[in-house]
């Protein structure tokens, strides 16, 4: 069994009710939750650390979506012994939903609630889950961007977390760390939808300039899905706005009371 101590920022509190374990945005690391309280009413935020950079810079990053969900699966098992919610956006959702997959295979107490957030289904092709670049057009990624158009995007990224450009000698490292997501994104497809038992909710964002509101009814075919709406573009959910941790919340009230049924539109 692998320790945890790597995986987890912080040493999840045996007295939480329940866990939140949030996967990261491409090029980002655990610390990009560091606006988010570190409890959401029961929840107490767990952020996953993958290899590659922050604290894991040394370990070598994952190549493929099965090997993080392997991997994952077995460093969190110990956690996974009261009620838990695996939340995920952009690249974090298509994590999310592999890992509640592999959990659930390896026969482990599944989630409570899955979370995905501003994510194409896995089952299309890269091609129709990524939009192209465009002059003027941020947030989005893709692997025939350049260096310099990565680096205006990661810069946004630093923006939204409260910090200001990414200084130059740290620039190169997390144009790597952020190419390897990239590729790990756009090499994944599952040839089918794969339903999980765990209930579904699916986020869609107004502004969101890749990913539409609409786009997220693709997750209809992963399971027992509900949809919310909200206010918004690519990177809010950084902020952890109100609506968000709300609808979070009451999500999984309501499916740990077994009150889920399927719906679309807004909160």
């Amino acid at each position: 069994m692998q320790s945890t101590g790597r995986w987890l920022l912080r040493p999840p509190s045996p007295e939480a009710r329940a866990r939140l374990f949030c996967l990261p945005y491409s090029g980002t690391g655990a610390s990009s939750y560091r606006r988010w309280p570190t409890r959401i009413g029961p929840l107490e935020v767990c952020p996953v650390q993958l290899p590659g950079r922050e604290n894991r810079i040394r370990h070598a990053p994952f190549r493929t979506v099965p090997e993080f969900a392997a991997e994952t699966a077995e460093a969190l098992t110990p956690h996974l012994d009261r009620p838990y919610v695996l939340f995920g956006h952009c690249m974090g959702a298509l994590l999310a939903h592999a890992l509640a997959a592999r959990i659930e295979d390896l026969g482990l107490p599944r989630a409570t609630l899955l979370v995905v957030s501003s994510a194409a289904a896995p089952h299309l092709p890269a091609q129709r889950r990524y939009r192209a670049p465009e002059p003027g057009v941020s947030g989005i990624y893709h692997p025939s961007m350049t260096d310099e158009e990565f680096a205006d995007e990661l810069n946004h990224v630093s923006q939204a977390l409260g910090g200001g450009e990414i200084l130059p000698e740290l620039l190169p490292l997390a144009l790597r760390v952020l190419r390897a997501d990239v590729e790990l994104c756009y090499g994944y497809r599952i040839p089918a939808p794969r339903p999980v038992l765990s209930p579904l909710t699916a986020i869609g964002w107004t502004a969101d300039p890749e990913v539409s509101p609409e786009t997220m009814h693709q997750w209809n075919a992963y399971g027992n899905t509900r949809h919310r709406v909200l206010e918004g573009g690519k990177l809010s959910y950084l902020a952890a706005p109100t609506a968000l941790t709300r609808v979070l919340e009451d999500e999984f009230a309501d499916a740990l009371s077994g009150a889920t049924t399927t719906t679309g539109g807004a909160p």
